[in-house]
C-alpha cells in the first residue's frame, strides 16, 4: 500500500533550490544534506544520480555532517536521484533537471524502512543565482523569435543585456569588446578585437555555432566565483548537445526573401518601395546517439547558410544622398586619373557560411568521463562601407573571409569521495583575410551635396583604405584545471586557467596611396589637400613592402576559493584570483625615436612591452534565503574582475614602430600635395615628392600599463509574490580601475587657446601644435581609472501550469567613460574620441554604450497536444523598447579647429542667443565660392536647430558633452509561431515555424521605426579661419531612420525531428 500522505510529506521535505556556481563551466552539480527522522545527519548514505536519457551514473557518499556533493554532471535531464542507507527506505526522486553552471540543492529526510514510500517527482525552480546571471534552456532557445539564428538574439532577452547595431552586445553599459564568449567552457570570442560581434568569424557576420547544436546558454554579469574571468563586461557560455542511448536527429531548412520584408521605406517618408530580389537560405541537421550503450556517445551538427540581397543605399536613394549624375562624374574622373573602372549601380551583397560540429562523450567509468569536440567554420561576407551619409563605389568595398578550426578535450574525474577534478584543454586556429576587386589609389571626397543641395556627403572610391593589405592569423591554446575538495560544509576549489596566443596581423592602410579632397570641385581639378602612403621598409623586411609582425602573448590565472554553506539557507563564497598577462616578444626597437622621446620627456620607448603585472581579483558573494519557505532570496557580492585588452591595440605597437612600417602624410599646410593624375601608379614617388614629408606614425604602450579591471558590486532581492509571481530587483555597479586611454604625444600645447566665438571664454579650447614633432602621430596607450556604469532592473515572472510563461522587466542605468575604444586602430581611438581638449583624459562623459531606459515584455505559450494528440502550438511574443542610441554633437571641420591635425573630432560649442549674434557666419567658402545659404540664413537656421534639439536647448553657453544626445525611442515587437505535428510516418515530429521581426511594422507602416547608430552629428561647418577667427555655415544634419531596420521581415522554417 502506498501512503499518499507520506508521499506528499516527502515532496515537501525536498528543498529544491539552485546554488549558482557561476563559472563558465560545461557541467552542472547537485548537493544537499541527508537527515534521519530525528533531524540528525546520516553519515555514509549512498547517493546515486542517473541521467536517464544516457544512463550516465554519478555517485557520492555523505560525510560526517550528512552532506554530499556531485560535480561534473550533464546539464538538463531528467535525472533520477536515489538515496539509500541501511535500515532506511531508499528515497527516489525523478524529474530533476540541472542548469548549466548551477548547483541543484536536494535535501533529503530519510524514513525508517517500515514505511512505504513512492518515488517523488521534483518540480522546482532552479533559477536562484549567486550573482547577476541568467540561463536559457533548449526550450527557451527554440521558442525565441529569431531570423538570424544568432546566439545574441537569445542573450539580449536578459534585462542587463542590450544588442548594439554594429552586431555586438553590451552588458550594463560596458564596452562589447570587453565581453567573453565561450563554447563548452573554452575561449571562442574574438580576443584580437576586430569583430564587432566579439566572436570568431564575426567579421563575416557568421554565427559562431548553430542554434541547433546548443544545449544551454548561461549569461553572467557579476559572478563571484573566482574561476570566472576574462571579461569586465559580461560572459556568455554556450554548451553543446550530447548523444544519448536513443538515436535522435533533425533536418531543417529556413528561408526568407524580398517578399518577406515590409514594402514601405521609412527613409522615403513611408512611400511604397519594395525591395529587389533577394534571399536567405539555411539548411542543416543534427544526429546523436550511442556507439556503446551507457558508455560512448556521439553528436554531430552541420549547417550551411547563403544570403544575397541588393544594397538599400545607392546614389539617389534619398533626396539628401549623392545623385546618380554626381556618381557618374566622379567615376569618369577617377578612370581618367587612374585608369580603373568603377560602378555605382545598386549592388548585390552576398554572404555564405558553413559550420560543422562533432562531439564524442565517453563514460570511462562511474568516476571518469572524457569529452572531445571539434568545430569547423568557413564563411565570407561582402562589405560595401555604405552609410546614410557616406557613399562607397561598387568595387571599392571588400570581401571578408574566415576559416576557424577548434578542438576541445575535457576530462572530469571523481577522485574518491572528497575530491573532484576538471581538466580542459583546447586549441583554436582562426584565419581572416580581405579580398579586393583591384589594387588602385584610394580617394576620399568630402562635402559633396546631396540631391537636396543642402546635405553634405562623403564619397570613397578606389581600393578600400584598410583592405589593400589585411589579414589576421590567430592560434589560441588554453589549459585549465580545477580541483574541488569537500570538507564538511566547505567546498574548497584550487585551479589554474591559462591562455597562449600567437597572432600575425598584416594591416597596412593606404598601400596604394590615399588622396583626400575637400569637395567635388577640388577632385575635378585634382587638387587634394592631403596625401597618405604607408608601406614596410624592404631593407628591414627582406624585400617585403607588405610585412606582418608576429605577437606572442599569454595570460596565466591562478585561484583559490571556499564555498561555505554556513546554514541550509545561507552560503558564502569567497576567494582570490591572480592573473598575470605577459607579452613574450617585443616590437623592433627604434633607437632614433627612443632618443627623441627621451629628449622630449615623453617617458615612452619603442621596442619594449610593459612588464608582467600581477593583477589581484578578490571576490566575495552570498546567497541568503530569509526563511525555510524560500520565498525571499537576498543575494549579492563585491569583487574585482580582470579582463583582456583587445590584442589589436597592443599589436598596433608592433606595426607602428617607425622601423619596418613607414608612412608619409603630406598636407597642404606644409607642402604641395602630389596630384592623383601624376602619381596614381607611383605611390612611392608621390611620397618622395615633398621634402620633409616623411613623418612616421608611432604607437607605444606605457610601461605601467595594466589590463582592464573593474570593481563590481551586485545586490538583488528575489521575492515570490502571491499567485506564484516572482519579483527580482537587481542592481549592478562597476567602477573603472584600469581602462585604456589613447593620447597623442606628437601634439604640444603651450597654453594657447582657440575660440569657437571670438572673445567668449567659455568657447575656448586648447590649441595644439605639431611643429616640434618629427612624427605625424605618437599614440600612447596608458591607463585611466575614470568612468563607471550602473544598472537597476526590476523583473516580474509568472509561469502557469497550462504552458503560459509571462515576464516583464524595466532597466535603468548609465555608463560613463573617457574613451569608448570603438575602433581597432589606436590612432582612430584617439582622433575619434570627440572632445574639447583632444589629449585630456579627464573628460568623463556618457559612453557610446549607455542606454538609460529599456523595457521588455515577453509571453510564451506552449499548448498541450490536441486533435487526438497529433499536434500542438507554440506562440512567443517579445516587446523590446529602449531610449535610443548615443551620439555626439560636433563641428564639421573644413578647417582644423584646434590644430590637432584631425577634422571633425571637435565637440560643438552651443552658444547663447547673445553669443549666437557674435558668432561669425559666412556666405562663401575658403575659396570664395558662394554657399547655398548666406551668413544670416545660416545663423537663423542654426538658431532654429538649437531651439529644437533636446540637449542643446538646455545647455547653452557650453561645449556639448561627448555622446550627449540620444536618438528617438525605438519599439520592436518580435513574434515566433510554431506548429508541431507528431508521429509523422512513425518517424518523429514535424515542425513548421514563422518568425516575424518588427511585427508592429506589419500592422502599421509607421510603427517600429529604427534609427542609424551614428557616432556624431554636425549642425555647423567650420569653413575657415580668418585673422584667427572661426567662420561658420549651417549644415543640415539629422539622425536618419534605417531603411531595412524599420521594415518588418520574417522567416519560415521546416524541421523534422526524430
Amino acid at each position: 500500500m502506498v501512503h499518499h500522505s507520506k508521499f506528499l510529506y516527502s515532496a515537501l521535505v525536498v528543498s529544491a533550490m539552485a546554488v549558482s556556481a557561476n563559472a563558465q563551466v560545461t557541467t552542472s552539480a547537485i548537493s544537499g544534506k541527508v537527515l534521519d527522522e530525528t533531524k540528525a545527519p546520516v553519515i555514509g548514505a549512498t547517493v546515486v544520480a542517473i541521467h536517464e536519457p544516457s544512463g550516465t551514473l554519478y555517485g557520492a557518499v555523505t560525510n560526517v555532517d550528512g552532506r554530499y556533493t556531485i560535480q561534473g554532471m550533464r546539464t538538463g535531464g531528467p535525472y533520477k536521484i536515489e538515496v539509500s542507507y541501511v535500515g532506511y527506505n531508499k528515497m527516489a526522486y525523478t524529474g530533476i533537471s540541472l542548469e548549466l553552471g548551477n548547483t541543484f540543492n536536494l535535501n533529503v529526510d530519510m524514513k525508517p524502512s517500515a514505511e512505504l514510500l513512492d518515488e517523488v517527482v521534483v518540480v522546482a525552480d532552479a533559477n536562484a543565482n549567486a550573482g547577476a546571471s541568467q540561463n536559457f534552456s533548449t526550450q527557451k532557445i527554440e521558442s525565441t523569435p529569431t531570423v538570424d539564428r544568432n546566439v545574441y538574439d537569445i542573450v539580449k532577452n536578459m534585462p542587463m543585456a542590450m544588442t548594439s547595431k554594429n552586431g555586438g552586445i553590451t552588458f550594463a553599459g560596458s564596452n562589447n569588446r570587453y565581453n567573453s564568449f565561450q563554447i563548452d567552457g573554452t575561449v571562442s570570442n574574438d580576443v584580437f578585437g576586430l569583430s564587432a560581434s566579439g566572436t570568431n568569424g564575426g567579421q563575416t557576420g557568421a554565427n559562431p555555432i548553430s542554434m541547433d547544436a546548443i544545449q544551454e546558454i548561461q549569461v553572467v554579469v557579476a559572478p563571484f566565483d573566482v574561476r570566472q574571468s576574462g571579461f569586465t563586461g559580461g560572459g556568455i557560455n554556450a554548451i553543446t548537445k550530447q548523444g544519448t542511448n536513443t538515436t535522435h536527429g533533425s533536418a531543417y531548412t529556413y528561408f526568407n526573401n524580398h517578399n518577406m520584408y515590409g514594402k514601405y521605406s521609412a527613409v522615403r517618408d513611408y512611400e511604397k518601395s519594395p525591395l529587389n530580389q533577394q534571399f536567405t537560405r539555411t539548411f542543416g541537421g543534427t544526429l546523436g546517439g550511442a556507439i556503446i550503450k551507457d558508455k560512448l556517445f556521439y553528436f554531430v551538427s552541420a549547417e550551411a547558410k547563403k544570403e544575397s540581397y541588393p544594397s538599400s543605399i545607392y546614389p539617389g536613394y534619398t533626396d539628401s544622398y549623392i545623385t546618380n549624375d554626381v556618381a557618374k562624374q566622379i567615376a569618369d574622373q577617377y578612370k581618367k586619373l587612374t585608369g580603373f573602372d568603377e560602378v555605382y549601380n545598386q549592388r548585390d551583397v552576398e554572404s555564405k557560411s558553413f559550420g560543422l560540429l562533432a562531439r564524442i562523450d565517453w563514460n570511462i567509468n562511474k568516476d571518469h568521463k572524457l569529452a572531445l569536440r571539434y568545430q569547423h567554420n568557413n564563411s565570407y561576407d561582402d562589405n560595401s562601407g555604405l552609410k546614410s551619409s557616406t557613399y562607397t563605389f561598387g568595387n571599392s568595398g571588400y570581401r571578408m573571409n574566415n576559416k576557424t578550426n577548434a578542438i576541445v578535450a575535457e576530462l572530469t574525474s571523481h577522485l574518491g569521495q572528497n575530491l573532484y577534478n576538471e581538466l580542459r584543454a583546447s586549441a583554436s586556429f582562426i584565419r581572416d583575410h580581405r579580398d579586393v576587386a583591384y589594387q588602385g589609389p584610394t580617394v576620399q571626397i568630402k562635402n559633396i551635396l546631396g540631391g537636396d543641395q543642402k546635405t553634405t556627403n562623403t564619397v570613397n572610391i578606389g581600393t578600400e583604405f584598410s583592405s589593400g593589405a589585411n589579414y589576421l592569423d590567430q592560434d589560441i591554446y588554453t589549459f585549465e584545471d580545477n580541483l574541488s575538495w569537500y570538507l564538511g560544509n566547505h567546498t574548497l576549489t584550487f585551479g589554474t586557467h591559462n591562455e597562449i596566443y600567437r597572432m600575425k596581423n598584416l594591416f597596412i592602410q593606404a598601400v596604394n596611396g590615399s588622396w583626400y579632397y575637400t569637395d567635388l570641385n577640388d577632385f575635378m581639378n585634382d587638387k587634394p589637400y592631403e596625401y597618405t602612403y604607408k608601406y614596410t621598409d624592404p631593407k628591414l623586411t627582406g624585400g617585403d613592402t607588405q610585412w606582418a609582425p608576429v605577437m606572442k602573448s599569454g595570460q596565466f590565472g591562478f585561484y583559490a576559493q571556499d564555498k561555505w554553506d554556513v546554514t541550509t539557507n545561507f552560503n558564502l563564497t569567497y576567494g582570490l584570483r591572480i592573473d598575470i598577462p605577459v607579452v613574450f616578444n617585443d616590437p623592433t626597437e627604434n633607437p632614433k625615436f627612443n632618443e627623441y622621446a627621451a629628449q622630449q620627456g615623453f617617458g615612452v620607448r619603442v621596442g619594449e612591452n610593459p612588464s608582467a603585472k600581477v593583477l589581484f581579483s578578490p571576490r566575495v558573494g552570498f546567497r541568503w534565503y530569509t526563511n525555510d519557505s524560500h520565498k525571499t532570496l537576498i543575494r549579492g557580492g563585491v569583487g574585482i574582475f580582470t579582463g583582456r585588452v583587445p590584442f589589436v591595440w597592443l599589436s598596433n605597437a608592433f606595426t607602428n614602430t617607425g622601423m619596418e612600417s613607414k608612412g608619409t602624410t603630406i598636407n597642404v599646410k606644409k607642402n604641395k600635395v602630389p596630384s592623383l593624375g601624376e602619381y596614381a601608379k607611383d605611390p612611392m614617388g608621390a611620397a618622395n615628392s615633398a621634402n620633409g614629408a616623411l613623418s612616421p606614425d608611432i604607437v607605444t604602450v606605457d610601461k605601467d600599463f595594466k589590463y582592464p579591471q573593474v570593481f563590481r558590486a551586485n545586490l538583488a532581492v528575489e521575492q515570490m509574490l502571491p499567485g506564484d509571481v516572482k519579483l527580482t530587483l537587481e542592481g549592478v555597479y562597476s567602477k573603472t580601475m584600469n581602462n585604456v586611454f589613447f593620447e597623442n604625444l606628437a601634439l604640444t600645447n603651450n597654453g594657447e587657446k582657440v575660440y569657437a566665438i571670438p572673445g567668449v571664454e567659455a568657447s575656448a579650447a586648447p590649441r595644439y601644435s605639431k611643429e616640434k614633432s618629427d612624427y605625424w602621430t605618437i599614440i600612447n596607450l596608458r591607463n585611466t581609472n575614470k568612468g563607471y556604469t550602473y544598472a537597476l532592473s526590476a523583473l516580474l515572472e509568472k509561469k502557469f501550469n497550462f504552458g503560459l510563461d509571462l515576464s516583464a522587466s524595466y532597466t535603468f542605468g548609465h555608463a560613463k567613460s573617457v574613451n569608448d575604444g570603438t575602433s581597432s586602430v589606436a590612432n582612430s581611438n584617439w582622433k575619434y574620441n570627440y572632445s574639447v581638449d583632444t589629449n585630456s583624459k579627464d573628460e568623463v562623459s556618457f559612453s557610446k554604450f549607455d542606454v538609460p531606459h529599456r523595457v521588455m515584455l515577453q509571453a510564451s505559450y506552449n499548448s498541450p497536444k490536441y486533435w487526438n494528440g497529433w499536434t500542438s502550438t507554440t506562440i512567443a511574443v517579445i516587446y523590446n523598447g529602449f531610449s535610443g542610441s548615443r551620439y555626439s554633437l560636433t563641428m564639421n571641420e573644413k578647417s582644423d579647429f584646434n590644430s590637432d591635425g584631425q577634422y571633425g573630432n571637435s565637440l560643438l560649442y552651443i552658444p547663447t542667443d547673445k553669443e549666437l549674434n557674435e558668432m561669425l557666419f559666412t556666405s562663401v567658402d575658403s575659396k570664395g565660392n558662394t554657399l547655398k545659404m548666406n551668413a544670416e540664413e545660416s545663423r537663423a537656421a542654426f538658431k532654429q536647430w538649437l531651439e529644437n534639439d533636446s540637449y542643446a536647448k538646455n545647455h547653452r553657453g557650453q561645449f556639448a558633452e561627448r555622446n550627449s544626445n540620444l536618438s528617438k525611442w525605438e519599439h520592436q515587437i518580435d513574434l515566433h509561431l510554431a506548429q508541431h505535428i507528431y508521429n509523422v510516418q512513425g518517424v518523429g515530429k514535424l515542425e513548421f515555424t514563422v518568425d516575424i521581426i518588427n511585427f508592429a511594422n506589419m500592422l502599421n507602416k509607421k510603427w517600429g521605426a529604427s534609427y542609424d547608430s551614428a557616432f556624431n552629428l554636425s549642425p555647423v561647418t567650420l569653413e575657415y579661419f580668418k585673422d584667427g577667427k572661426a567662420y561658420y555655415s549651417y549644415n543640415k544634419a539629422e539622425i536618419k531612420k534605417s531603411d531595412i531596420g524599420s521594415r518588418w521581415h520574417c522567416q519560415v522554417g521546416v524541421r523534422l525531428t526524430f
